[in-house]
Formats: structure tokens, sequence, C-alpha cells
């Protein structure tokens, strides 16, 4: 609270390879454990806030990751128990070697990612939902490996929080009981979020071409493989227009063959 707090509300979504907490406030294993009380965490939030000059945003959305976003989750994964079990997308394919250290890759934002969960068995939410879960949808990924994976790499992966979170919110394996879309994105929104483009071997901007950033390039070819799905989603709508407007979408699709080859096989 003395040295981050501060920080939280205009930061907590940005990424950097400069900070790897972002002034998140690093609790969740011991909320998971019950070593600490979310009503306690709250309250010294909030006592804080109105003790001290933390801003209005910084305070709020701490609270509010708490007691609503965390408690919603808990009751979730008590509502829905086939939520582990569910496979809207038919993801199919195995973790990539980058994701079980037998290959490094050139992709910055995941290196960095991996990086630091294998050095520290934590990375905040905005890594774990836009660059893990990102690219795991975008890539095929089973969800029941993404999650298993998951539980036994984060310090905080009790099964009530990563069940709701990895299969509803971050691969939408539930077809949207939990968030109304899917979470996907091209490169454009980690060059916005993050400074993790600049030193990277791809381009965000591009979708064809050997440097073309492969969450872009595989970003269209997920809305074009899932269209039949999506297409009565309304929040989808625009991406799936922005998709079939696409001049060059069979190049598109090409190209994400060869990204999905190559991080089967550890060069990507």
């Amino acid at each position: 609270m003395d040295e981050e707090l501060h920080h939280f509300g205009p930061y907590e979504d940005a990424m950097s390879a400069g900070s790897w907490s972002m002034a998140h406030c690093v609790l969740s294993p011991y909320l998971n454990l019950g070593l600490l009380l979310p009503g306690e965490v709250c309250d010294a939030v909030e006592e804080k806030y109105r003790s001290d000059d933390i801003p209005l945003n910084s305070a709020e959305g701490f609270i509010r990751q708490v007691i609503g976003w965390r408690e919603y989750v808990w009751g979730l994964y008590w509502l829905w128990p086939d939520h582990i079990d569910l496979n809207e997308l038919d993801n199919r394919r195995q973790l990539p070697p980058a994701f079980t250290g037998d290959a490094t890759t050139d992709m910055h934002c995941l290196a960095e990612t991996l990086d630091g969960l294998r050095q520290r068995a934590w990375v905040h939410h905005i890594p774990r939902l836009m660059i893990l879960s990102n690219i795991s949808n975008l890539y095929g990924i089973h969800p029941r490996r993404v999650m298993d994976w998951m539980m036994s790499n984060y310090i905080d992966g009790a099964e009530w929080v990563m069940v709701p979170n990895v299969m509803g919110m971050g691969l939408w394996a539930d077809g949207g009981r939990m968030a109304t879309k899917p979470y996907v994105s091209g490169g454009a929104y980690i060059n916005r979020m993050s400074d993790y483009c600049g030193d990277c071997r791809y381009d965000p901007k591009k979708r064809v071409g050997h440097d073309a950033c492969p969450f872009t390039t595989l970003y269209w070819d997920f809305l074009a493989r899932h269209e039949d799905c999506l297409e009565g989603n309304h929040r989808m709508a625009r991406p799936l227009a922005n998709m079939n407007r696409l001049s060059d979408l069979d190049a598109v699709r090409q190209r994400a063959e060869t990204v999905i080859r190559g991080l089967r096989e550890g060069r990507i």
C-alpha cells in the first residue's frame, strides 16, 4: 500500500519488460491459501484510501478485483461443476515446446512471460489472459491441457480460481457462459498495452511474411476458423466484418499454417 497501490489504477492492465509486477500486489497466493482474508485486505486498502492520497481509481480498482471478480469466480466454480470439461472451440493441440521448456521463442512478449513464470511462478492477470491464454486459443491447445499446465506452474493455482478463469475467461471453452466473447487479439493490442514489440523480431502490424507477428497472423486465422461458431455473437460482428474485408485472407491463412507448424516444432 505504501509503495505500489497508487500506481495500480493507471497501470493494472499494462505490461512491461521493465516491471514484472506492474503495481500488482502479489497477494493472490496468500489469499488463495487462506493466510489472508479478502475482507481484511479490502478494509486495509479502504482505510489507506480514506487517510492518504491514494487515487480513487487505484483503490476502487483493487477492491473491485477482490470483492467483485474474485468472489464472482468463486461462485461460478460451484455453480458450474462441468466447467472443467468444456471445449466449445474443439481445440485439440498439445502444448508447444516453448510452454514446456523444450524450446525457446523469438516472440518477445511470450518469452518474457514464460521466463517470468519460471522465475517466480507468477505473472499478473494481463500476461495470463492476453499472452498465455491468447496464444493458447489462437494456436488451438486443448483447454484442459492449458489449465493443467497453469495449475502446475502458478503459485496461486487453486482449482477454484483456475477453472473459471482459464476455461471461461481465458479460453472461452464454455462458449460464452462466463465471458460473452473470446478474449483473443492480434499484435496490435500487445503493442498498445506493452513495450514488448519494440525489441521483437516480429512486426505486430504485419499479418503475412516471415516477420509478421504470430499473434496478428493467428488472430485473423482464428476468426476464419471459427466464423460459423462466432457469427451470431454481436460482440464479434465487427472483427468478423473486418476479417471478411481482408484482401489477403488466403495468404494470411497460409502463413498461419507455417506459424502453427513453427510453434509446434519450437522454431517460432
